[in-house]
């Protein structure tokens, strides 16, 4: 098979010029900084972790990397596939709204190195429009940093459970049992809700009156997806 017949079947490899590839790696780190700002402003309640936002930003270069690498050459694009499969990654995204940022950042990267500048801008763009639309108007009808999840350890013979719910329904507008699971061959009860705090000043004194109660022995608080448990 010459040349040119392997060229028409497997796509011609793209001949790109230094201005070309500092245009399009520039032009995504700008935007990967963008994106990382969006992911910020999100999620204000949350210490978030310095490599996850430095991460979008990357992400979004090397996937205009990856793409300028590739250009329309199919045999480079099996063959980077093959050397990717080697990767394990162990990192786990235990929330879907960072795992919505990851994928947004590797939508900006293959749009600036496939140069699809217009897609690649006007797509960030609305984006952001749209994080910080959702942000102000939330479609749970709820802001983030309102909810939470609790979890209370409640000795089961003491019947402990009416007089915990109650104290907690003075703290929070809405709560939903998420799971109950019997510890202990039965001697403790694990209870664990997703609340709708009425204050989030009021947090702690919330967990300072359920752990109070008779028969409650412990209270644990999940700060977020990237933050420890609390017990009190």
């Amino acid at each position: 098979m010459s040349d040119l017949e392997l060229e028409m079947l497997l796509g011609p490899v793209l001949q790109l010029d230094a201005h070309q590839i500092l245009t399009t790696l520039i032009l995504a780190l700008g935007l990967g900084v963008v994106v990382a700002l969006a992911y910020r402003f999100s999620v204000p309640g949350r210490v978030l972790s310095p490599a996850m936002q430095s991460s979008l930003v990357l992400l979004a270069m090397v996937a205009a990397m990856v793409m300028m690498v590739i250009g329309n050459n199919i045999a480079r694009a099996f063959s980077l596939v093959g050397a990717l499969a080697i990767v394990r990654f162990r990192t786990r995204l235990r929330s879907a709204w960072d795992i919505s940022f990851v994928f947004f950042a590797l939508a900006v990267g293959i749009g600036c190195g496939v140069m699809a500048y217009k897609v690649a801008v006007l797509g960030t763009l609305m984006v952001t429009l749209t994080v910080l639309a959702l942000h102000v108007i939330p479609l749970a009808g709820v802001r983030q940093d309102r909810i939470l999840m609790l979890r209370c350890d409640v000795a089961s013979f003491e019947g402990a459970e009416k007089e915990m719910e109650r104290v907690l329904d003075s703290f929070v507008q809405r709560r939903w049992l998420v799971e109950a699971r019997s510890l202990r061959f039965g001697e403790t009860l694990s209870l664990r809700y997703r609340v709708v705090v009425r204050d989030p000043h009021e947090v702690g004194e919330m967990l300072r009156q359920v752990g109070a109660v008779e028969g409650v022995e412990r209270v644990i608080l999940d700060l977020g997806d990237e933050g420890p448990d609390r017990e009190e």
